[in-house]
């Protein structure tokens, strides 16, 4: 990287060239983060020969073209490159309506803001709704991060139409329960409420939620663990799909993403405190508390000091060697992490200079920013996350890995062609960090509590006007950096407390100045080059040896046999004799990080016994095992492929024991049978009587044919 002061230099020619003598006469050379890659003051970012400046906050000037793209990121495919904008961003003359105004003595956070606004205007559709996009988690993330108290009617608008007539949340393009993670309607749901005290609206929602969670609670808990089943996305596809082929859909269905599991903990939670609004009574925060207790038990990896993406495997479930950093941030924010652990988190996470990763490791070199491997949502609330747990260092540098990358890429609009970038995200993100972390806004039902955040690079009087909450239009200053508020007035008389309440009502100004408080930590952890995963190995089993197909030498496997690794010394190893069911599998250690597990391999050590399912239309089967001994078991489903997808409801002696889903995409063996997911059962001694039941799926999937119940000694 160039020195600041030759970098600077070239800018301030190139400036003179771009804009003659009608720019500012002096920048705001005020550093907001400065590393090996590129340095963001309160004007400017600059990465190497690239940089974006902002000549006043109504529009932002750059010298990035397809030719310097190709020198930062090496040779990038300029038919894949689009720059959706001719030239850089200008604010119009028409500024959105009914949008708080935000100025600072940060003209570039005053200009990424004000194209924020624009932007989120501009995705709003003629019947007052948010474009819908195919990633509708993102679009939830939205509404919680800033879109609730932005735009609350087009929220709910747009949450309205994300309901079927059954008053459920609808699935995600009709993969459910494979893919389980539209709980998330809840935590943008709730939002809408905190800031707009809407009864009907509240009332709608809660009957939504406990529909929704009362039929995922039938099909998607795990009776062992506690926890829920089913893949979680963050981007396009499910976590580590890319990197593990042989995963089919009901090996997906059998994951336990972390993703999930804290969307449902908080919906829990969300439903109980709704409840609380209603004068209802309700068992949900009992529930919320089961499942915050199985996510600390079974997916924080106290080795690394952050929580695994998900649990994969069959009756072992393995931690995934992958974290999912959007949903690490919900932990912090939703306490589900306590004080100890949410620091660590946040100090452990391996972090890069353009930001944190979506997953850790990445799953592929090139994301829609090139060489940047984080989305501005996961970003945005992890940014939030460090500011909670008062991480000023990690707050920083997330803070100007999100301003780098809106400068940079989002004023032109360049992307990857056939890569969707979600503006209205990036856009929700950004306002985000006026509201949340600067101002430290939390929206409660009961009023609007203030936690602010002003990093030390950030000086100066900060203004936020024109915000309207319930019946009341506010006004806000803030003045000073740090985390602890010295004074906060209304209408220049002192509050109380941080707090505003809910029922007020009127034009009011409200004041807030800081000074420096406690912190946590402030230690982060840089990852220099980028991190991926080692490709996940193929192995050829042949009964008592396997062998790994695509072997490189000097690279060091393990095999595992029910969760416990030795080391392999070659490509061909004899399988050592074990008792009772077992699973093999290989994976590689890598530098940084292990691989994810082969296929494994499943070992009998009594051959399981056989149940073939009736010849009834009905749908539900009876079926009668005898087992000589009691205690916990296996059991799965021999079927056919001929439909797309089925899921069973099983229990056993009337009590229910989990779910097993039949899919399509299941590779048959030689008798034209493929195999559900794993589900392990408790049967007694004796006579048991299993009944699977067929669960009611979209009239877009048709019912595989179940052959027989295998049931396998444990």
């Amino acid at each position: 990287m160039q020195s600041i002061a030759m970098t600077l230099t070239v800018m301030a020619v190139s400036l003179g060239l771009l804009c003659g003598c009608g720019g500012r006469s002096q920048m705001s050379n005020q550093v907001i983060v400065q590393n090996d890659t590129f340095t963001l003051t309160g004007d400017s970012v600059i990465e190497d020969t690239v940089f974006a400046v902002a000549i006043k906050p109504d529009r932002i000037e750059t010298n990035i073209t397809m030719n310097r793209l190709d020198s930062l990121y090496g040779h990038v495919d300029s038919s894949r490159v689009q720059f959706t904008h001719g030239r850089p961003w200008r604010m119009r003359k028409d500024r959105p309506s009914m949008m708080p105004e935000y100025e600072s003595e940060q003209p570039l956070v005053d200009a990424l803001y004000n194209m924020s606004i624009e932007r989120i205007a501009d995705a709003i559709d003629n019947n007052g709704r948010f474009h819908v996009t195919h990633n509708i988690s993102r679009l939830y993330c939205s509404i919680y991060l800033s879109l609730a108290a932005l735009k609350p009617h087009q929220s709910m608008a747009t949450l309205r139409t994300l309901v079927d007539k059954d008053s459920i949340i609808m699935q995600r393009e009709g993969q459910w329960p494979v893919v389980s993670d539209h709980i998330g309607w809840a935590t943008a749901a709730w939002e809408v409420y905190k800031t707009t005290g809407d009864r009907q609206w509240l009332a709608y929602c809660k009957h939504v939620i406990e529909k929704t969670l009362d039929i995922n609670s039938k099909v998607l808990v795990d009776h062992n663990t506690g926890l829920i089943h089913g893949a979680g996305y963050t981007t396009s596809r499910p976590l580590g799909v890319r990197r593990m082929t042989w995963m089919g859909y009901n090996d997906l269905f059998a994951c336990m993403s972390l993703g999930n599991n804290i969307l449902t903990a908080h919906a829990y939670a969300i439903l109980n405190d709704m409840c609380e609004e209603l004068g209802i009574e309700s068992s949900a925060e009992k529930d919320a508390q089961r499942l915050k207790d199985a996510v600390n038990q079974y997916l924080w990896n106290e080795d690394k000091g952050f929580y695994s993406s998900f649990l994969y495997g069959m009756a072992f479930p393995h931690q995934s060697p992958t974290t999912d950093n959007t949903s690490q941030a919900m932990c912090v924010l939703w306490d589900i992490a306590d004080d100890e652990r949410a620091e660590n988190l946040i100090a452990n996470t391996p972090v890069s200079d353009k930001g944190v990763n979506v997953t850790y490791p990445s799953n592929n070199p090139l994301e829609p920013y090139f060489a940047n491997s984080s989305w501005a949502t996961t970003q945005a609330l992890w940014n939030m996350a460090a500011a909670y747990t008062g991480n000023e260092n990690a707050l920083r540098r997330g803070l100007g890995a999100l301003y780098r990358a809106q400068a940079l890429y989002q004023s032109r609009g360049i992307r990857m062609k056939d890569v969707d970038i979600d503006e209205l995200g990036t856009s929700a993100s950004n306002v985000a960090m006026i509201m949340h972390v600067l101002f430290g806004m939390k929206f409660k039902p009961e009023g609007i509590e203030f936690e602010p955040m002003v990093p030390v690079g950030m000086p100066g009087k900060k203004t936020f006007k024109g915000f309207s909450y319930r019946k009341s239009v506010l006004d806000f200053t803030l003045e000073g950096t740090g985390n602890d508020i010295a004074t906060i007035t209304i209408d220049g008389k002192p509050l109380e407390s941080a707090f505003l309440p809910c029922d007020i009502e009127g034009h009011h100004q409200i004041a807030i100045t800081l000074k420096e408080g406690t912190h946590s930590t402030q230690k982060v952890t840089i990852h220099r080059n980028e991190v991926y995963l080692p490709l996940t190995p193929t192995v050829v089993w042949n009964n008592d040896t396997g062998r790994i197909v695509d072997y490189v030498y000097g690279t060091p496997y393990r095999l595992s046999v029910n969760g416990e690794l030795t080391d392999l010394k070659d490509s061909v190893f004899v399988l050592p004799e074990t008792e009772g069911y077992t699973e093999f599998s290989v994976e590689v250690s890598g530098k940084y990080m292990n691989g994810f597990m082969s296929k494994p391999l499943l070992h009998y050590h009594l051959t399981p016994q056989i149940a073939f399912f009736p010849n009834a239309e009905n749908d539900t089967a009876v079926i009668n095992v005898s087992v000589a001994r009691g205690g916990d078991y296996l059991i799965d489903i021999g079927y056919r492929p001929t439909g797309t997808l089925d899921v069973r409801n099983v229990s056993a002696n009337n009590h229910p024991m989990g779910t097993l889903v039949m899919a399509s995409g299941n590779q048959p063996d030689i008798n034209g049978l493929a195999y559900s997911n794993m589900l392990k059962v408790k049967l007694l001694k004796g006579e048991n009587v299993i009944t699977v039941s067929q669960q009611k799926l979209p009239k877009s999937f048709t019912p595989c044919e179940p052959v027989h119940l295998r049931v396998i000694s444990f």
